[in-house]
């Protein structure tokens, strides 16, 4: 096993911080233990109201989980992964160890630049249609990482979606809770976390539009509309069970897919309404499938360019 150099580590937690989070919360720590990266929760920057059982939490710290495995196979690591489930330390999640670079740290490596490329793209895609190329690859990328990418290719499928989103949007704008959280992480100008209204994009022209609006504020509420895309291309993740560990998993293959998307020019965003209400997150399950647990929806077309929503200072993020 091989324990990493200070610039290195630097490396690595610039990668990790990378990593999409919801509402940018970011909610991470690191430490390093000789060839071990320990990833923790931060639960100050937890969504108690909006993500009350962790779910967005642990896809969040998988997706940084995997920022870590593609930066380490770009400094020509391995990395081994292992989920920590610890009552005497109950903020560690995940260790990833260090090791020489193999097979795997060599693909990986590819993907290295689109780290820095990846954004979420709330803004209207164009008409052109994701190639079946480019399906199947994805298809693929969403397998290596134990989960599954599912097509709303089907018009019943899909009104579901729209259902489950459009209660999601009414539960969200009249609970209080979720009203208050969300104004302390989206909106304004940000420096080093949160989602600025800049990122926030056009407001949705009609209510089944394929965007979150993610407003909490007036003047972000009367941004201008625009019309987005009548016929979008939407996919469920989905694994074979639930639970945190899964949701680790989950969020690994997220970021995987998302990198993957970024490096063939395709732009991505997140329409996670639903799965992070339990009474509705059912609607989205295959009924005939053996991959029956949601655990992310993701938007997928060409977009424009957008910037890169703000980052912690990685001396933040690092545990002594």
């Amino acid at each position: 096993m091989l324990e990493p150099t200070g610039h290195d580590r630097d490396a690595l937690l610039r990668a990790a911080v990378a990593a999409p989070s919801m509402h940018n919360t970011q909610p991470w720590k690191f430490r390093f233990a000789g060839s071990v990266i320990e990833v923790h929760r931060d639960r100050d920057r937890e969504l108690p109201a909006e993500d009350p059982d962790r779910r967005m939490l642990h896809l969040s710290l998988g997706a940084a989980v995997f920022n870590l495995r593609v930066e380490a196979a770009r400094l020509a690591y391995g990395t081994i992964v292992r989920t920590v489930l610890d009552r005497a330390r109950p903020d560690l999640v995940a260790e990833i160890e260090l090791s020489r670079g193999g097979a795997e740290a060599e693909e990986l490596h590819r993907l290295a630049p689109a780290i820095w490329l990846r954004r979420t793209n709330r803004f209207p895609y164009t008409d052109q249609p994701v190639p079946a190329e480019l399906r199947r690859l994805l298809n693929l990328t969403a397998g290596l990482e134990g989960a599954e990418l599912q097509w709303l290719d089907q018009a019943a499928r899909l009104n579901w979606l729209h259902l489950a989103t459009a209660d999601a949007g009414q539960t969200d704008d009249y609970s209080l809770a979720r009203s208050q959280e969300r104004r302390l992480w989206v909106g304004g100008a940000r420096s080093a976390d949160g989602v600025p209204s800049s990122a926030l994009g056009p407001r949705p022209d009609r209510p089944a539009a394929p965007v979150r609006d993610l407003a909490a504020t007036p003047a972000d509420t009367g941004r201008r509309s625009a019309a987005f895309e009548r016929s979008p291309q939407l996919a469920i993740l989905a694994t074979r069970r639930d639970g945190p560990a899964e949701w680790l998993r989950a969020g690994q293959a997220m970021e995987r897919l998302l990198l993957e998307a970024t490096a063939a020019g395709l732009a991505t965003s997140l329409l996670n309404q639903a799965i992070e209400h339990d009474n509705l997150r059912w609607l989205l399950h295959e009924p005939l499938g053996v991959w029956t647990r949601p655990q992310a929806v993701i938007r997928f077309g060409y977009g424009p360019a957008v910037p890169a929503t703000p980052r912690r200072p990685i001396t933040d993020v690092l545990l002594s």
